[in-house]
């Protein structure tokens, strides 16, 4: 069956996305795992890592679930300090050719050193196979986890949010790096008790492993989408995805920045094809109910163009168009987003 006609499914446990004659009970890394409070791993020590057990001393600490592995707190035992570790899902990393791609993303991904940055500092590989790597343990919640309590943000929240993603996607662009999976749960919230600041501080986390995973997929027998549909650029659909750029992340981030202020997605459905033809038209009207001052809504329109070309041609130009749009929207009237269509 083509992607484009695939019925969307999701893992109940991590969220993966599944095909319709996958078993309803979760993804195979899911039920490898055993469940929401097994491991998945076949030791809790990798190289000089040791992941950390719960209250209930049993219970493996884990941070996050996904398509491409578990992250866990876990100790740097060399150090006596905590880090978050990823513990890569054996279906990517059983394959050497895998475990190397895997490498040289996680070798990108730690010369990214920016304080909007979740830092990559170590890949393993242990005796048996597993691959994982170890980066900055980034004391907050996401801003999926943020806003599904809280409810969408503020425009000034939201835009300096935007900004501080922004910034750190212009440094990832000099580094030649695309996320390309770019979403709220991918974005790390940082209380302001820690932060020291009066407004979020925002951490990217996973840069890289999109990039292999979609290699990966590549080269197998059945191609997959990898990403999030509803975060996801028109292009990514394609089956061309070594060709992205720049202008694919930017447009994650307008998806992201319509979630922050609107408490969803600009577009969602089961099925890619219906993804596709809603990315289209945007519901303007969504941005109306939530008060969206008219220049926000024109970078969003922008943004989230189903052209790459008619976009922000680089994060920097980006970045010109958030700034000069905060600094307008403390003196401009409130009035109904602009007519304007991707």
């Amino acid at each position: 069956m083509p992607l484009l006609e695939k019925e969307l499914m999701r893992c109940e446990q991590c969220g993966t996305l599944l095909e319709s004659v996958t078993a309803a009970s979760g993804c195979l890394n899911c039920l490898l795992g055993g469940g929401l409070n097994e491991p998945g791993v076949s030791s809790r020590r990798f190289q000089h890592y040791e992941v950390c057990v719960r209250d209930d001393g049993i219970t493996l600490d884990q941070l996050g679930r996904g398509a491409m592995g578990i992250t866990y707190r876990a100790l740097d035992l060399n150090l006596d300090s905590p880090v978050a570790l990823k513990v890569i899902s054996a279906a990517y990393s059983d394959r050497p050719e895998a475990r190397e791609r895997f490498r040289r993303e996680a070798r990108t991904a730690a010369q990214l050193r920016h304080p909007n940055v979740a830092s990559v500092f170590h890949f393993g590989e242990t005796s048996d196979g597993e691959c994982f790597y170890a980066m900055e343990l980034v004391h907050g919640e996401t801003l999926e986890v943020h806003v599904r309590r809280d409810g969408p943000l503020n425009v000034s929240s939201a835009l300096d949010v935007a900004e501080q993603v922004c910034r750190a996607l212009v440094v990832a662009e000099s580094h030649g790096l695309v996320h390309r999976d770019l979403k709220p749960s991918n974005l790390m919230v940082v209380p302001h008790e820690l932060s020291g600041t009066d407004s979020l501080l925002v951490k990217v986390i996973d840069f890289g492993l999109a990039k292999a995973v979609v290699a990966l997929e590549d080269h197998a027998s059945h191609p997959g989408f990898s990403g999030t549909p509803e975060f996801a650029s028109p292009e990514q659909f394609d089956s061309n995805k070594a060709s992205l750029d720049a202008r694919s992340d930017i447009y994650s981030l307008g998806a992201t920045l319509w979630y922050l202020l609107c408490g969803k997605a600009p577009f969602a459905s089961d099925v890619v094809m219906q993804l596709r033809d809603h990315q289209r038209q945007l519901p303007l009207e969504d941005l109306t109910a939530a008060n969206v001052p008219a220049s926000v809504a024109n970078l969003l329109c922008s943004m989230l163009a189903t052209d790459p070309s008619a976009r922000p041609q680089s994060a920097r130009e980006l970045l010109n168009s958030l700034r000069a749009c905060r600094r307008v929207v403390g003196v401009e009237p409130r009035r109904r987003a602009s007519p304007c269509s991707p």
